[in-house]
């Protein structure tokens, strides 16, 4: 059991530092095309777009060994699942008092890396992700 607690800490760990690059990627490429194209709206739907196919790949190569391809779908659902609860989130804190953006989002940020962590393993890259410790642990079953 302390195997398992230890992977799933270091698996949280590469998340989150993965979490990291993603948004720096984000940000300069979001600088970038407001570079080019001198329209901040366009900018965001383009770095959007990049940026969930670099989020894909980076988390699926890095963070939980899959190069599937094909859950690209269900990486954008869990996205979109995300971005949606912490819309209505955002929302509650306004009700609450909290109606500096900064300081609501800042609230958000650990929540919200819970629940894409949860989403991601469960949901997006979940038969794809075996520890190797646990992977070695099968294999001696065998």
């Amino acid at each position: 059991m302390r195997l398992i607690k230890k992977n799933t800490d270091t698996l949280f760990l590469r998340f989150l530092l993965i979490g990291g690059l993603n948004t720096v990627f984000g940000y300069l490429i979001f600088c970038f095309f407001t570079f080019i194209t001198k329209n901040a709206y366009a900018s965001i739907v383009l770095s959007t777009i990049s940026g969930v196919l670099f989020n894909f790949k980076t988390y699926g190569s890095l963070v939980f060994n899959s190069k599937d391809n094909s859950r690209i779908l269900r990486f954008f659902v869990a996205y979109s699942l995300v971005i949606a609860i912490q819309m209505v989130f955002l929302k509650w804190l306004n009700y609450l008092g909290i109606l500096n953006p900064y300081i609501a989002v800042a609230i958000m940020v650990p929540p919200m890396a819970g629940l894409s962590f949860i989403l991601m393993r469960k949901f997006v890259f979940h038969t794809s992700f075996i520890p190797s410790a646990e992977r070695d642990l099968e294999d001696k079953k065998v």
